[in-house]
């Protein structure tokens, strides 16, 4: 009897890319594509399936000609097209929860918020029931997953890797073709490929309007702070990380010369692992020596202020903690970095924030490749 006179055959193939992300022996693997394409593209069965339905995290395997699967829809992480707001739970649908359970929604947004897709906020769903089952925010993603997953990758230090990783935990998006992905996970051949699969696990975020990518909240941070920890080509960077504490402590008490001292550090890591211009790096070590400030303040980079553009506003959501507005000069001086924000009046950038308010000048000398640091304390 024709196939065609059947019912049509609904297939669901569940965690498909296993074996890829397995690596498993290469003749096993080609025969399971086989066996897909004898499914999906035969004349005698195409007519027979209504519909075939595979899950996983990774998107299909190219080869060098074309995919053997290339009649399938995909839907993922970096753009689920008209399923975007499915992939997991919207901002709407995390306010609701947190107004029904009484968590605080702003905390939960630092938490799990960071993936953005169609013009919907994207959280991860797993980790907000758990907060709300367990009443509190805390890192679930070291439950079902490792991050050794990033330690096991980022390694191989493709060219320019380091130095957008370094990017990255400084809070930055670093640019990212994921075009060249094949998923074959055994043939990386840069950190394109690299962060792309890293995206599609969701230890980063893709941001489709510029084509860049991004740690993507608190939650995963942790992971890639944990993963850089055990690095030795990231020693330094870990080390600062760990400092990164105590320089946020001298910062709020005023002492400039530790202040100094501890951006000297950042700054010579930066810049020694980094091929774009001082400004940039001067930058860059600024954000990535006050990483632990994310745990206690909204970090603004060129905030729209007074007269003018503030570098970096910090505005606490933790109480009792000064707001601060960093203004960063390039061979010139720490006096003439708080003279501007005078000036241009960048105090009025947290208009909103009633409490103490730190101005901290901070100034690179080329030449010597060293920092000098003013603070002022006034009260908003």
């Amino acid at each position: 009897m024709h196939p065609t006179k059947f019912l049509p055959i609904v297939i669901i193939l569940d965690e498909y890319d296993v074996l890829v992300r397995e690596q498993v022996d290469e003749e096993l693997f080609a025969n399971f594509l086989g066996f897909l394409n004898g499914l999906f593209k035969s004349d005698t069965m195409r007519p027979a399936i209504g519909l075939a339905y595979l899950t996983g995290i990774l998107p299909v395997v190219r080869d060098k000609v074309q995919s053997k699967l290339n009649n399938f829809e995909e839907y993922t992480i970096l753009d689920a097209m008209e399923l975007a707001e499915f992939v997991g739970f919207t901002e709407p649908e995390v306010q609701t929860l947190c107004e029904k359970h009484d968590m605080d929604f702003e905390e939960c947004r630092r938490w799990y918020d960071g993936y953005r897709q169609r013009g919907y906020d994207i959280y991860n769903p797993e980790s907000v029931i758990k907060s709300i089952r367990h009443g509190e925010f805390d890192n679930y993603w070291s439950m079902t997953s490792s991050y050794l997953v990033i330690s096991d990758y980022i390694q191989r230090n493709f060219a320019g890797t380091r130095d957008a990783v370094i990017r990255m935990l400084a809070g930055e998006s670093v640019d990212v073709d994921k075009g060249m992905f094949l998923n074959t996970l055994g043939d990386f051949r840069d950190r394109n490929e690299v962060f792309t699969y890293l995206m599609h696990l969701g230890y980063l975020a893709y941001r489709k309007e510029d084509k860049t990518c991004h740690i993507p909240n608190k939650e995963v941070r942790e992971e890639w702070m944990r993963a850089v920890s055990i690095m030795d080509d990231y020693e330094v960077t870990n080390r600062i990380i760990q400092a990164s504490k105590q320089l946020l402590s001298d910062t709020i008490r005023g002492d400039e010369l530790a202040v100094a001292a501890a951006l000297d550090t950042s700054h010579i890591h930066v810049t020694s692992n980094r091929s774009y211009n001082n400004e940039d790096a001067l930058q860059s070590a600024i954000y990535l020596a006050y990483i632990y400030a994310l745990n206690q303040y909204t970090v603004i980079r060129e905030m729209t202020s007074g007269r003018g553009f503030a570098d970096v506003v910090f505005i606490p959501f933790v109480e009792h903690l000064p707001a601060m507005v960093i203004e960063l000069k390039r061979n010139g001086s720490a006096d003439s970095a708080i003279d501007q924000i005078r000036q241009k009046r960048y105090f009025e950038s947290p208009a909103h924030y009633q409490g103490d308010l730190l101005f901290v000048g901070i100034n690179y000398d080329e030449k010597i490749k060293t920092h000098d640091c003013r603070i002022e304390r006034f009260t908003v």
